[in-house]
């Protein structure tokens, strides 16, 4: 008899007798967990395989081994020829004539063909070298009681799969199979947990922007001086190019008719004698104001889940389509606040959150034939960060100063003493902003329908003759223009500042 394997052949002598005892008594040690002969498919670990005599030759199987662990195989008839497609990844080492061992040396995948006298195929098997997990799943039942996990290799990836009774379990189990294989980032958690825990976070965003600006300048728009025979016309114009884009400018119609403006002071004053003429133009505004902003969203979503918020609307963008045609694009803009939790351990919550404030601008306006597209201003802050439940984390603070002033003027002229502001325009602009995001997230319960109350609690419309002789649109308490002594039903507060009944 010959026998043949593509990887090791140990031949028959007192070595080979050591080796055999060595590794039959490890297979005995194990030998309850061996497989049925039956299976056609083995997805788990067996030490020992043994084909029954009288099977329909060729027997096939797929079986797994476990890495740097071995599976012992028996026939029930001699062996000539043991192949392996893939000495990378298993070795067969003959015993005897009916036994064989599969070594496996590295993960993958590798066929081991078994030929008897003849050339007759008596097993074929296809193996799957990966990693043992039994001793993962031990620790599973033992670190993690009531839950059911299932893992399995995928290549060097470990996938984790079945159900456990809370998110800080899978979070657990994710964990140990991290540590399992030394590599956290090769977990796939696929793990249902059986509460899911719900997350609420409370987002403030308060904003406050000052702007002032102040303009104050000369222009000639016509200056017509003749002598003789030649005629001068002279045409001084001094933009506002700090403010400009927010306060359109005067414009000077004609001597004697009032000047266009859109805000401030405009004056037009003109001079003449005969056929010389000089118009001026005055102009001089001061603005300032206060805008303030805030939100404050409230979103509810699973452990894992994202969610997302708008307060806001929509504007719409024209593009360009094929044939002269034109399609509309709907951009948003708002307080919007999107996030994603994931509850860790009890009361830890990891949470990835986007904040954004944006507003429509004249800054930045693009203009098209008779198309005015405005532009966006934008404030954002994206982060990931890990908060107790009920914490208070400030996620952006945004201060800004900025201070813009431009003169200009007639070179030479505009520096003159005193006589130099008849030639020049001054342009002040000054904006501050402040941003604050406030994020509060915490572990959500449920709640009775009773203790909850809707914004049209307490709400009772105004009959015709109440509202017809007092002027209310709704029934009130409290301060009102309603007489004193008079009875009535009350609705809810509307209190005005600086206004008493």
């Amino acid at each position: 008899m010959r026998i043949r394997t593509t990887g090791s052949v140990v031949g028959r002598g007192l070595r080979a007798l050591a080796l055999t005892s060595m590794f039959l008594a490890a297979a005995a040690a194990v030998a309850a967990a061996g497989s049925r002969s039956g299976d056609l498919i083995d997805t788990q670990h067996r030490s020992i395989m043994r084909i029954a005599p009288g099977s329909d030759f060729p027997v096939t199987r797929k079986v797994t081994v476990g890495l740097d662990k071995s599976m012992l195989i028996e026939v029930p008839s001699d062996l000539q020829n043991v192949l392996v497609s893939n000495p990378e990844v298993i070795d067969a080492v003959v015993q005897t004539s009916r036994q064989v061992y599969l070594l496996a040396k590295n993960t993958g995948e590798a066929n081991a063909f078994f030929i008897g006298p003849d050339g007759q195929r008596i097993l074929l098997l296809e193996v799957s070298v990966t990693r043992d997990l039994s001793t993962l799943h031990d620790m599973f039942e033992r670190l993690i009681p009531g839950s059911r996990i299932r893992a399995e290799m995928m290549g060097d990836t470990i996938v984790l799969a079945g159900t456990v009774t809370s998110p800080a379990d899978a979070n657990r189990a994710a964990e140990l199979a991290g540590r399992f294989i030394k590599s956290p980032s090769g977990v796939v958690n696929m793990l249902d947990a059986k509460s899911k825990e719900q997350v609420l976070l409370k987002v403030q965003v308060a904003e406050m922007q000052r702007d002032a600006l102040r303009r104050l300048g000369v222009d000639l728009p016509s200056a017509v001086l003749q002598t003789g025979s030649f005629t001068f016309a002279q045409v001084i114009q001094n933009s506002f190019p700090v403010t400009s884009s927010l306060v359109p400018k005067a414009a000077a119609l004609a001597p004697g008719v009032a000047p266009l403006a859109s805000a401030g002071v405009a004056l037009q004053p003109t001079w003449q004698a005969g056929n010389q003429s000089v118009t001026a133009l005055v102009q001089a505004l001061e603005r300032s104001g206060v805008l303030k902003t805030l939100a404050e969203p409230t979103l509810t979503a699973i452990s894992g889940e994202s969610a997302k918020f708008l307060a806001g609307g929509e504007f719409p963008v024209p593009i360009a389509q094929q044939n002269n045609s034109i399609s509309v694009d709907w951009k948003q803009f708002g307080v919007s606040v999107a996030f994603k939790p994931v509850v860790l351990t009890e009361g830890r919550i990891s949470l990835t959150i986007s904040a954004e404030v944006s507003e429509l601008s004249s800054d930045g306006a693009v203009s098209l034939d008779t198309i005015t597209l405005p532009g966006l201003k934008v404030r954002r802050a994206e982060t990931t960060l890990e908060m107790p439940s009920g914490g208070t984390l400030a996620m952006a603070g945004l201060l800004s100063d900025e201070t813009r002033q431009s003169a200009e003027g007639v070179p030479g002229l505009k520096n003159l003493p005193v006589l130099g502001a008849l030639f020049r325009s001054n342009d002040f602009r000054r904006r501050e902003t402040e941003l604050v995001i406030l994020v509060t997230p915490y572990l959500a319960t449920h709640t009775q329908a009773r203790e909850l109350a809707k914004p049209g609690d307490g709400y009772a419309p105004e009959n015709s003759l109440r509202e017809l002789f007092f002027g209310n649109i709704n029934r009130v308490y409290g301060y009102s223009t309603v007489p004193r002594g008079y009875q009535g039903d009350y609705g809810f507060i509307i209190d005005y500042p600086g206004v008493k009944g």
